[in-house]
């Protein structure tokens, strides 16, 4: 499989004709149901679509859609902060770089404007993907990942990098 190049990939909004891609990486639960949640696209639909929460479409040069990814911004004890809820790579494009070569783009865009972190919640489940996040230089975050328990979320691995370690 040919690796595809950081300049060959764009984040976009998300566009009406590009309803038809999410729902049926929605609908592909044995190949992506850790990045789905395991819900169907009715179920997530608004909230991908629906502010806080930015969805932006992962596309190749001729703008074909191969991926999605849906992040929000916040602001953390004074840190501006952004927190990263989906990404999805379609199954026919996985293994080529695309995802990493998204999450760079992410990074490189919110490090210029200021940010400090962003942050990624995987299930402790999803091996796959965190060694993903891992391999983009996120660590786990043990204080955090002790507040959800604490708040009744449990099974849930939060990652974090830290945008000022990009420049060192």
């Amino acid at each position: 499989m040919r690796e595809i190049g950081l300049d060959q990939i764009s984040l976009r909004n998300v566009k009406p004709q590009d309803m038809q891609f999410l729902d049926k990486w929605y609908s592909m639960g044995d190949e992506l149901g850790y990045a789905t949640g395991f819900k169907s696209f009715r179920e997530v639909r608004e909230r991908i679509m629906s502010y806080p929460m930015v969805s932006m479409i992962i596309a190749l040069a001729d703008d074909r859609a191969v991926g999605l990814i849906c992040y929000e911004t916040r602001n953390l004890g004074g840190k501006k902060v952004v927190w990263v809820h989906i990404i999805i790579v379609d199954p026919a494009w996985q293994s080529r770089g695309i995802g990493t070569r998204a999450v760079a783009r992410l990074l490189d865009f919110f490090e210029a404007r200021g940010y400090s972190d962003v942050m990624a919640s995987v299930s402790c489940q999803n091996k796959r993907g965190l060694r993903f996040w891992e391999g983009l230089g996120f660590t786990r975050s043990p204080a955090m990942e002790r507040a959800l328990d604490a708040s009744g979320t449990s099974g849930v691995a939060i990652m974090r990098k830290n945008l000022a370690e990009n420049q060192a």
